[in-house]
């Protein structure tokens, strides 16, 4: 699992995502300020394309837009079942790097090279907070949680992807054939599966036009009939949604636009990062980014409240485009933030339609800050984070710089 890569998103989403209920507005100004005297310490007030040309993906980065694009179609488990409201920070797949849930790489590897897998998406949920444990065959550290991880994955035609799944099926059977047995799933007669008796787990892939759909699914006891259920449940949920994608040729799949309408540009950026990756410089629409939360249930309330249609995520700070200022503002005043809130806090002095809250620091799975100040400028709305108030009001004051001096 690539955490580093995720986790100054993710520290913006945790357990337990709550909307603090206050209607208080913030520092609110009429007409534009002068933001050249706004407190922004050293943190930029321009985007780093007001003197350059946009940047412009590269061949390797391709992949990594592609799965952003997948991830908003690839249900969260919150979704396929409301019991499974935990979630577990996605996993982007390529080539080089598949996730144990889908079986020991050292056996999935050459088949995703050899079926040229373009790129792919893993999201996992639970009932329970648990972490599944790959293993020789997977093993979950809350015995009686129940679990789905969905992994997609595109190849360049469905014959690729019809080969691929019985090779991963094959392939991880035969690494357990003395233990696991085939699984018939009755509605869905061309998939793959098999479970190990006397285990909780159930593995399964199935070739969908040029998607592969695999699932790891496990129950609370080792029941195959409940767990044959839920794996077929998960397809019935699954794949009208991804009907609703249209695959990737290899041409389309590196000629994708990146943020075409400026909203990455849009939000502060210290580190100056540039380069596509899910989870620290990433486009979602709201299925997409509810996945990186703790409580999938509370997230996607919160984030459904926003009225937003886009995210943007750069370097821990959050931007969302919503319909009008309007909505923008009624975030603000809302406190609508993405992690929970446990008081208010000084806004950023002189900044106009902001506002800041202190976070509740109770143990959780990620790494939350303990402030976030959110700014709402035209139709966007921006949230950063940091452990020091004087330094988020900074953060917070940059951001509206930004809003002001983008295009």
């Amino acid at each position: 699992m690539r955490r580093a890569v995720v986790l100054p998103f993710a520290a913006l989403l945790t357990a337990g995502l709550t909307a603090c209920g206050s209607a208080v507005a913030g520092s609110s100004q009429p007409a534009e300020v002068d933001i050249r005297k706004l407190d922004t310490g050293s943190y930029p007030t321009e985007p780093l394309n007001a003197h350059d040309d946009d940047y412009q993906p590269d061949f390797v980065t391709m992949p990594h837009i592609a799965a952003m694009r997948l991830s908003d179609f690839v249900l969260p488990a919150y979704e396929i079942d409301p019991h499974l409201k935990y979630g577990q920070l996605p996993f982007e797949i390529t080539r080089g790097g598949l996730p144990g849930e889908l079986g020991s790489e050292g056996d999935m590897k050459p088949i995703a090279e050899r079926n040229k897998l373009l790129f792919g998406f893993k999201t996992t949920g639970f009932d329970q907070k648990t972490t599944i444990v790959p293993s020789a065959w997977p093993i979950k550290t809350t015995q009686h949680a129940t679990t789905i991880s969905t992994m997609v994955m595109q190849f360049p035609d469905p014959e690729r992807a019809t080969a691929a799944a019985a090779q991963f099926y094959d392939a991880d059977l035969g690494a357990n054939r003395e233990q696991n047995q085939p699984v018939p799933l009755p509605n869905y007669p061309t998939a793959h599966a098999h479970w190990r008796p006397g285990t909780p787990f159930l593995r399964a892939t199935l070739a969908h036009g040029s998607y592969v759909v695999a699932f790891l699914v496990s129950t609370n006891e080792p029941d195959l009939s409940a767990l044959t259920e839920l794996t077929e449940k998960s397809y019935a949920a699954q794949l009208p949604v991804l009907d609703q994608l249209k695959p990737l040729t290899d041409e389309e799949l590196f000629d994708l636009p990146w943020d075409t309408d400026h909203l990455l540009s849009r939000a502060l950026n210290p580190n100056k990062s540039e380069r596509p990756a899910i989870g620290s410089q990433a486009l979602y629409s709201l299925r997409g980014i509810v996945q990186y939360a703790d409580d999938l249930s509370v997230a996607k309330q919160q984030f459904s409240a926003m009225n937003a249609d886009r995210f943007a995520v750069s370097d821990g700070t959050i931007v969302a485009r919503t319909p009008d200022a309007a909505a923008a503002k009624k975030i603000v005043a809302e406190r609508r933030t993405p992690a929970p809130i446990a008081r208010d806090a000084d806004a950023p002095p002189n900044v106009p339609d902001s506002a800041c809250v202190e976070n509740k620091r109770a143990a959780m799975d990620f790494d939350i800050k303990r402030f976030t100040c959110i700014v709402a400028y035209r139709q966007f709305a921006g949230f950063v984070t940091g452990d020091q108030l004087l330094d988020v009001q900074q953060r917070a004051a940059a951001q509206y710089a930004i809003f002001a001096n983008s295009r």
